[in-house]
């Protein structure tokens, strides 16, 4: 499959009409890609190249974006390893800089150095192990000093993680075409894996595809048009359709078309939580073979209890039956 090459535009030139709804991923990403744009996690599959190292990297950022078990090894790996290092260099001061508790109780000299900086690292202070001499109590001032800035840094970053806001939100695992008012539409959807409440939640998806054009392959966005773009509470589950008719853009295509161009779903989620008062948002997004045909979604709510309380089963938000699609060129 050939490419188009980028192609330059003049300054105040408006961009042409299949430009217009590109989603900011750029004219050469979204032709020269060959896998998908935006993985099922929302993150996108474009790497960066001709930066150090260094600058690359935002330390911040990457402790609040990283996932909890990460988070908390990497914590324990860095503290143990600083407290490692103030060991070593409390027995390279000699076999006399630090008294008290013997060697052969704690396993060893480095053992005892190393239970030695454990206590100055976290201020507990037992007092059965003391340095002696000016060079260590130099050293056990400089780790005071570390452990004063690193446990302020440590307890921010908590904060921090508790404090932001972040919709947990799990997508179906597949896109339906389905029967919908006596036609078609493109279905998925979606729920709150939280107890928090999300209010004034908007949904947007924008198709993309291969194209034949003048120098190759290029991709095209439309934007597709949603039964219900807009919720103001998400309680229980939102199923979000896209109508199949004269007016979309979908009309006419089978599973078979959508394949060979390489269509993809791509989904947005914006909304507000309501116990930050912060905007959050969640995105996906749906390949061809992602989409099943002839296929509706089971019902997920339970019948209301005693209190005539509704809920929903989220094991069963992936569940389907097969059903006949209404219209011809029906494909499964």
């Amino acid at each position: 499959m050939t490419t188009m090459p980028p192609v330059a535009r003049q300054p105040g030139v408006a961009p042409p009409p299949e430009d217009r709804n590109d989603l900011g991923l750029g004219a050469v990403v979204a032709s020269q890609s060959t896998t998908r744009l935006l993985n099922r996690d929302g993150s996108f599959n474009v790497r960066r190249a001709g930066l150090g190292w260094w600058e690359s990297q935002s330390a911040y950022h990457t402790a609040l974006a990283m996932s909890w078990p990460k988070f908390l090894m990497l914590s324990t790996a860095i503290y143990l390893a600083v407290n490692a290092v103030f060991a070593v260099a409390y027995v390279a001061c000699g076999p006399d800089a630090l008294v008290g508790a013997s060697p052969e109780l704690l396993g060893g000299v480095l053992a005892r150095a190393f239970y030695f900086s454990i206590e100055t690292f976290a201020t507990i202070g037992y007092g059965n192990i003391s340095p002696v001499g000016v060079l260590p109590h130099n050293i056990m001032v400089i780790e005071s000093l570390t452990a004063l800035m690193s446990q302020a840094l440590i307890t921010g970053l908590l904060f921090a993680r508790f404090a932001r806001p972040h919709a947990a939100i799990r997508f179906s695992r597949h896109m339906v075409v389905a029967p919908f008012q006596g036609g078609r539409g493109l279905m998925f959807r979606l729920v709150n894996k939280r107890e928090n409440q999300l209010v004034d939640l908007t949904a947007r998806v924008n198709a993309s595809c291969m194209e034949p054009g003048p120098a190759g392959p290029v991709r095209r966005f439309q934007l597709l048009q949603l039964e219900r773009p807009t919720v103001m509470f998400l309680p229980l589950a939102w199923t979000i359709v896209h109508p199949i008719d004269d007016k979309s853009p979908l009309r006419g295509l089978t599973d078979e078309d959508l394949r060979a161009r390489s269509y993809e779903f791509i989904v947005l989620i914006t909304g507000t939580d309501e116990t930050f008062a912060q905007q959050v948002n969640a995105r996906t997004s749906f390949r061809a073979d992602e989409v099943m045909w002839g296929a509706k979604f089971r019902n997920i709510f339970n019948p209301a209890d005693e209190q005539g309380i509704l809920s929903v089963d989220v094991h069963r938000l992936d569940e389907v039956d097969s059903v006949p699609l209404p219209g011809a060129g029906t494909s499964s």
